[in-house]
C-alpha cells in the first residue's frame, strides 16, 4: 500500500494496532522483534515518518506498542498501551505502559495512543497539557462498537483542541469483525477524511496554524483546572530507548 501511494516524502504514515498480526492474546506467535526494523526500513525507503503498531518483547514481558520512526531511520518515540482490554484478557499477557510519549514531526508535537486508550480521556488530556497538537490512535476496534469509535475520536479532538488521526483495521478476527472507519479530525471537530470498511490509504493534510488559531480563539485548555488531574511521566524522543 505504501508503494502504491506515490510520493510519501515528509508524510506521516500510520498503521493499526498490532498491524502485523491483528489483535491477539498469543503474543509469542505474533512477535519476532523485527517489527521496529521493518518500520525503520519503510521510513528510510519512502523518506517518511512511520508510526507502526506491533507486539514487542522486552525483559519485562510482551508489550502492545507503537513506534514512531523518522525518515532517516531514527526511532523518535515508543509508546506502550496503558489500558488493556480486560474482557479479552489482554491484561493477563501484556505489560502496560506508565507514561505518555511526545515527539516533534515537522512543526507539530505528536502523541500516540492505542485502541482501548480512546475510552480514557484523562490520558489524552495530559498529552494536550504537555503540548501535543496531533494525537493518534492505532486500533483493532470491532464493528459491534463502531459508533463509539467515531464518537470518541471526534470527542478527543474537540476536548483537546488537537488533530486526531485514528487508524482502525479492517477484516475478520476469530471472534469479531473490524470495519475500519479510520478518521482524521481537526481541532474544532471537523472530519477531514473518513475511511470505509475496505483496506485503503486515507490521506489528509494538517495545518499547525489551525491548532494555534483555534486554541487562541476558544481558550478551553487555558481555562481548565489543572489541579483536578494527577501527574503522569511524559517522555520525549531523547529517552525512547528505555523500552529496550
Amino acid at each position: 500500500m505504501m508503494d502504491a501511494a506515490g510520493d510519501l516524502r515528509g508524510a506521516l504514515v500510520m498503521t493499526p494496532e498490532m498491524a502485523e498480526s491483528g489483535f491477539t492474546m498469543h503474543p509469542h506467535h505474533a512477535c519476532d522483534n523485527q517489527s521496529e526494523s521493518f518500520a525503520i526500513d519503510q521510513a528510510r525507503k519512502h523518506e517518511c515518518f512511520m508510526l507502526h503498531g506491533f507486539v514487542h518483547k522486552s525483559q519485562r514481558g510482551f508489550h502492545n506498542m507503537v513506534a514512531l520512526v523518522a525518515p532517516d531511520g531514527e526511532v523518535m518515540l515508543r509508546y506502550i498501551k496503558h489500558h488493556h482490554f480486560s474482557p479479552a484478557g489482554e491484561h493477563k499477557v501484556f505489560q502496560g505502559g506508565s507514561s505518555i510519549s511526545i515527539a516533534t514531526v515537522g512543526e507539530m508535537k505528536i502523541s500516540p495512543f492505542i485502541c482501548y486508550d480512546l475510552r480514557f480521556p484523562e490520558l489524552w488530556r495530559h498529552a494536550a497539557l504537555a503540548g501535543a497538537e496531533i494525537m493518534t490512535v492505532s486500533a483493532c476496534w470491532p464493528q459491534i462498537r463502531q459508533s463509539h469509535w467515531r464518537a470518541m475520536v471526534i470527542a478527543r479532538a474537540v476536548e483537546n483542541q488537537a488533530y486526531v488521526l485514528a487508524c482502525n483495521r479492517v477484516g475478520d478476527e476469530p471472534t469479531s469483525t473490524c470495519v475500519g472507519g479510520s478518521l482524521v479530525v481537526a481541532p474544532d471537530g471537523e472530519v477531514l477524511a473518513e475511511g470505509g470498511s475496505a483496506a485503503m490509504s486515507l490521506v489528509a493534510e494538517v495545518d499547525p496554524q489551525r491548532v494555534k488559531a483555534w486554541r487562541e480563539k476558544f481558550p478551553a485548555l487555558r481555562d481548565l483546572h489543572r489541579e483536578l488531574l494527577g501527574e503522569i511521566p511524559t517522555h520525549t524522543s531523547a529517552d525512547s530507548s528505555r523500552f529496550d
